[in-house]
């Protein structure tokens, strides 16, 4: 039974970072997509990226003049 539970911790702790990516507005199209490879990838390494890296209030709109 303690492997059970530990299977589903390790498991939760592997796709949390790839939930939190998917839910965040900070990133859209085939950058969120990126960063959702990288973080398969590299997980918890990968999520410390992308909160250093990518803009804290998301992409700005141009003015059109």
């Amino acid at each position: 039974m303690n492997e059970v539970v530990f299977l589903i911790i390790v498991l939760s702790a592997y796709i949390l970072p790839v939930v939190i990516v998917l839910n965040n507005k900070r990133t859209q199209g085939h950058e969120k997509n990126g960063w959702l490879f990288g973080i398969i990838i590299f997980s918890w390494l990968g999520l410390f990226l992308y909160f250093l890296i990518v803009p804290k209030h998301g992409h700005k709109k141009k003015k059109k003049k």
